[in-house]
């Protein structure tokens, strides 16, 4: 057998056995046996070809033929070359081995492009030595001779690269397969050692235990993959099964209306949210902005018979909520709210005149409700817990409309005085009353006219006590305060009265 090793580079070499590799088959060894080639793999029958086989960067002839010692790799033709590796693979279903890689490897590290000698009595210009003699005194070196050859390197060198493209695609796509095949063998590891894990055998109870305790301490939750609970059906499939089919993680949501985002890929991910939480009840947050009215009631629309708790953001002056508030037969708890450093907005009599009589919580925060109409409704009546702004000559009558009223936050507006003395009136449910005022004078008329026979907690952080009327209030109401809070010099009183 004689071996002929080439040390230039050799496109077709470099298909052959890419070739070999996009078949998935693992060249072993290759020598003559009674002057046939054997070709053997690591599982296949041995395969013989009487033409030739090529192995790495090197030719291997049989010992029958006596080739000549001029004998070039180029004198086996490409057609040749891959009827080795068809004759080798037809039929086969073979792996791709660590050997073959081997293979490809050490041919590239001996594989060099040979640059031709390319040198001419035309290759320097101008060429003032020979301006004056006719192309027919170099004989078989005329440019007429040279030129063809020149392009017939070229075209060869074209094909040389052609050959390339395709042998680097064919690398990429076995790449693109091994990458694959190292993401499934590291899942594989991962369900293996998980199902080793006490976390793995968990029942799904307490596992839904878990996960509510993994959610972030905010009241409405907002879509992100780097958070619970999104981040939860990320780790493995069980815990996106159980996380998916949880609805207590997909009960609350915080709603953003972009201008320059678009609203259909917005409401797209927002509606798979709401649809895992099922038919339980829902807690909404949305910042709305006038531009994205319609398109916020046609969202709400939904899930109207789902939402109990609503906190709206309205991000300007023209932002009427009005027609959110229609058919929300399961609202519990509303929230309006403008943003800081702005004027207070002020809330019309048809926003109010709306609201559902189940609900039990109203939060009016830097809102002004208009008095001279809004306090006809009877949605008032059943207020459990309030936050409103209210000048001090109608703080009374509010709580005349709110019978049931067991919780107030107040923002009382000092900037006017009373012209008229309160009358004296007496809530027998509220329990806890917080005064936000940043003059005496108010609260003084407001303490003589009230009397909160249940009070547990009195509060005004921003003015000190104004302690006689503060001290005939508490003699009034005859109440046992928990705790009593007044500007700087706010005091707590557990279980006992003051004098």
């Amino acid at each position: 057998m004689l071996r002929y090793t080439r040390t230039d580079f050799d496109p077709e070499m470099l298909l052959l056995i890419l070739c070999a590799i996009s078949a998935e088959f693992a060249l072993e060894k290759c020598w003559a046996e009674a002057g046939k080639w054997i070709l053997l793999d690591w599982c296949r029958p041995r395969r013989s070809t009487a033409s030739g086989a090529v192995i790495g960067n090197e030719i291997v002839l049989p010992a029958v033929a006596e080739p000549s010692p001029q004998l070039n790799l180029a004198t086996l033709s490409f057609t040749k070359k891959m009827q080795v590796v068809d004759d080798t693979t037809d039929n086969s279903e073979v792996i791709l081995s660590h050997d073959t890689i081997k293979a490809l490897q050490k041919f590239l590290a001996r594989s060099r492009v040979i640059i031709p000698d390319l040198e001419t009595p035309y290759s320097s210009f101008p060429n003032c030595h020979h301006s004056h003699i006719s192309e027919s005194e170099f004989g078989d070196q005329s440019t007429h001779v040279i030129l063809p050859e020149l392009q017939q390197q070229l075209r060869a060198v074209y094909q040389e690269i052609a050959g390339l493209d395709k042998v680097m695609g064919r690398l990429e796509d076995l790449r693109q397969q091994v990458s694959e095949k190292q993401a499934r063998i590291t899942q594989s590891i991962i369900l293996h050692r998980g199902s080793t894990s006490a976390l793995w055998r968990l029942p799904v109870e307490v596992l839904c235990q878990i996960f509510v305790h993994c959610l972030p301490e905010t009241d409405h939750l907002r879509v992100s993959p780097g958070l619970a609970p999104l981040l939860l059906t990320r780790v493995c499939r069980r815990w996106k099964e159980v996380a998916v089919n949880l609805p207590r993680l997909w009960c609350t949501l915080s709603v953003t209306t972009r201008v320059h985002k678009s609203w259909e890929e917005t409401s797209f991910w927002h509606h798979l949210w709401l649809k895992r939480a099922q038919e339980h009840p829902l807690s909404l947050q949305i910042r709305c902005s006038r531009d994205a009215r319609t398109q916020l009631k046609s969202f709400l629309q939904l899930y109207n018979h789902q939402i109990s708790s609503l906190r709206l953001i309205l991000l300007d002056a023209n932002a009427a909520p009005e027609h959110l508030f229609q058919d929300l037969p399961a609202l519990q708890e509303l929230t309006l709210e403008w943003p800081w450093g702005h004027d207070r907005a002020v809330v019309s009599t048809e926003c109010i005149s709306r609201l559902p009589c189940t609900l039990r919580i109203l939060k009016l925060r830097r809102i002004t409700v208009d008095p001279s109409t809004s306090f006809s409704t009877n949605v008032w009546a059943h207020l459990r817990n309030a936050e409103i702004h209210l000048k001090p000559h109608y703080f009374i009558h509010f709580l005349h409309l709110c019978p049931n009223l067991a919780s107030l936050e107040i923002y009382m507006d000092s900037s006017t005085n009373l012209l008229h003395p309160l009358e004296p009136f007496t809530h027998t449910n509220l329990q806890s009353l917080t005064i936000n005022c940043y003059r005496a004078a108010p609260l003084r008329d407001v303490f003589k006219a009230l009397t909160l026979p249940n009070l547990r907690v009195l509060e005004a952080p921003h003015v000190g006590l104004p302690h006689e009327e503060v001290k005939a209030f508490l003699t009034r109401s005859n109440c046992p305060p928990e705790r009593l809070m007044f500007g700087v010099r706010a005091g707590s009183i557990d279980g006992q009265r003051p004098e």
